[in-house]
C-alpha cells in the first residue's frame, strides 16, 4: 500500500491492490493500487518489482450524476472481465481488479454512490438474470427426478426417514388373502407366493 498524505478532513473508505487500468494496451499487469476516498479516487501506478510510477487524483465532486444516480457502475472491460467504470465531467476511467467479482466491483459503485448522493447506487446491485426461460419448472422437475432415483436406490432424505411408514391392507391379487405392509414394498403372499406391491 502507497503511503498517500491526505487532506485534514478527508479519510480513506475502501483500497484494494491488484488493480489494472484500462488504457487499451496490450500488456495487461495488475500491478497498480485505487484507493477510495470521501473527496477523490486515487489511482497509483506501479511498476513490476512495485516501485510507484505516478499518481493520479479524480476529485468524486467531478463525477458525474444524473438523475440522482452517481455515474459509477459494473462494466464490462477487455476479454469480458468485469471492470468499475466511471464517468467524469471531463472523460472516463475504467479498472479491472484481479480476481474480482461483480460484487466486489458493487461494492465500490454503491461506496461511490453513497458518497455523492447519501443513497447506494441502482446500478450498484448485481442481479443473476435467468438464462432459461421457466427456471423454476424446470428445478421443480429436476427436484423430482432426484428423489425418484434416490427412492429406486434406497436412498432416503432426512424429512422422508423422519416420517412414519404408512401401513396398508390390500387383499392378495392371486388369493384374496388379506395382506399387511408398508405402503410402495413389494409383498410376498404368504399362501400362493405371489409377488406384489402394496
Amino acid at each position: 500500500m502507497v503511503k498517500y498524505n491526505l487532506e485534514p478532513n478527508e479519510s480513506i473508505l475502501m483500497q484494494r491492490t491488484g488493480v489494472l487500468r484500462e488504457t487499451g494496451t496490450l500488456v495487461k499487469l495488475y500491478t497498480d493500487e485505487l484507493i477510495l476516498t470521501n473527496k477523490n479516487i486515487i489511482w497509483v501506478s506501479k511498476g513490476m518489482f512495485g516501485n510507484t510510477k505516478g499518481l493520479q487524483k479524480y476529485p468524486l465532486n467531478q463525477i458525474k450524476v444524473i438523475n440522482g444516480e452517481a455515474q459509477a457502475f459494473v462494466g464490462k472491460g477487455s476479454a469480458g472481465m468485469p471492470n468499475l467504470q466511471v464517468y467524469f465531467i471531463n472523460g472516463q476511467e475504467a479498472f479491472q481488479f484481479q480476481n474480482s467479482s461483480k460484487r466486489g466491483i458493487a461494492k465500490w459503485v454503491n461506496e461511490i454512490s453513497k458518497v455523492l448522493t447519501g443513497h447506494d447506487s441502482s446500478r450498484g446491485s448485481v442481479t443473476t438474470q435467468s438464462a432459461i426461460p421457466g427456471k423454476e419448472y424446470l428445478a421443480e422437475t429436476l427436484k423430482d427426478t432426484v428423489v425418484v432415483f434416490k427412492n429406486a436406490l434406497g436412498i432416503t432424505s432426512k424429512k422422508v426417514a423422519d416420517a412414519a411408514p404408512e401401513k396398508v391392507t390390500k387383499k392378495c391379487i392371486g388369493c384374496m388373502a388379506p395382506l399387511t405392509q408398508t405402503k410402495g414394498q413389494n409383498v410376498l403372499c404368504r399362501y400362493c407366493d405371489t409377488v406384489q406391491i402394496l
